[in-house]
């Protein structure tokens, strides 16, 4: 005969209950990251343009920007020429040429009113002003600022230009007679640059007069 089994003996299986997450409560989880980031975002934004409009209303900074613009010169030489730049007119700079073998200087000045063409012209010849004779010489060049008197009978451009023999170290100071009324009037203007003055770079000491 077969046997019976008890019921109560048998084992029994118990299910493990599965957790669903719903779709809904995912897409709540991740607005609340992206808000999240948003803010922290939009916080450091404002921290960043704070301090940028901090620094330019320091103190500092307002006095930077009360101070006027430099105004650059130019100067380069080789064997054969010397050539710079020099502040002749508010509108525009000079440009100075030496030629080394014939001891001509030029000065071109622009006229921005009539395109930027080369409207004025200055000359000299800086042999004999330096001592350097028909020969020529090795030349440095370079240009400087003057603030001379304004007259209608001599006008000035405010800048002067430095020529000097370096074999010699006599050097000479020249100035450009810029007429700013012939500019201003768009009139082509020439002339001679001024001999100002001279020097020379190895003076001879008189012992006599230091004793």
């Amino acid at each position: 005969m077969p046997q019976t089994t008890d019921p109560q003996t048998l084992p029994t299986l118990e299910k493990t209950p599965i957790q669903r997450t719903s779709s809904r409560g995912q897409c709540c989880d991740l607005q609340r990251v992206g808000m999240g980031l948003l803010a922290l975002v939009t916080l450091i934004s404002v921290g960043i343009a704070s301090y940028f409009a901090g620094r330019n209303q320091s103190p500092l900074n307002q006095q930077l920007s009360d101070l006027p613009l430099l105004n650059a010169a130019a100067a380069v030489s080789d064997e054969k020429y010397s050539i710079a730049t020099g502040i002749i007119s508010e509108e525009a700079d000079g440009f100075f040429v030496l030629d080394h073998n014939s001891g001509l200087l030029q000065c071109n000045v622009i006229y921005p009113r009539r395109g930027g063409q080369f409207m004025a012209r200055f000359t000299t010849n800086v042999n004999e002003a330096v001592g350097t004779g028909a020969k020529g010489g090795k030349y440095m060049m370079l240009t400087g600022r003057a603030q001379f008197p304004r007259a209608s009978n001599n006008p000035a451009a405010a800048t002067v230009v430095y020529v000097m023999d370096t074999a010699s170290g006599n050097y000479a100071c020249f100035g450009i007679p810029f007429d700013r009324v012939m500019a201003n009037a768009n009139r082509p203007q020439q002339g001679a640059m001024r001999l100002l003055t001279t020097g020379t770079a190895n003076p001879v000491i008189d012992r006599d007069n230091l004793r």
